[in-house]
């Protein structure tokens, strides 16, 4: 799973999903693109992602312990 810095700047995001892409494209015999969580899955989308972890968008944030 590839994970983008912890930014609120979405180019920053988009750049690293794009740069993730780009080897998930390089290496062959792979299918599964797995970035993006609840706060940035959309943005992992449209950078190619077909795997997404959206637990907290579910079923909200975890309680801290």
């Amino acid at each position: 799973m590839g994970m983008a810095s912890l930014t609120a700047d979405e180019r920053q995001i988009k750049k690293e999903f794009d740069d993730l892409k780009s080897l998930f494209d390089s290496v062959e015999g792979v299918d599964i693109l797995s970035m993006g969580m609840s706060g940035d899955y959309q943005i992992a989308i449209g950078s190619g992602s077909n795997m997404v972890r959206i637990g907290s968008l579910l079923f909200g944030q975890r309680d801290k312990k």
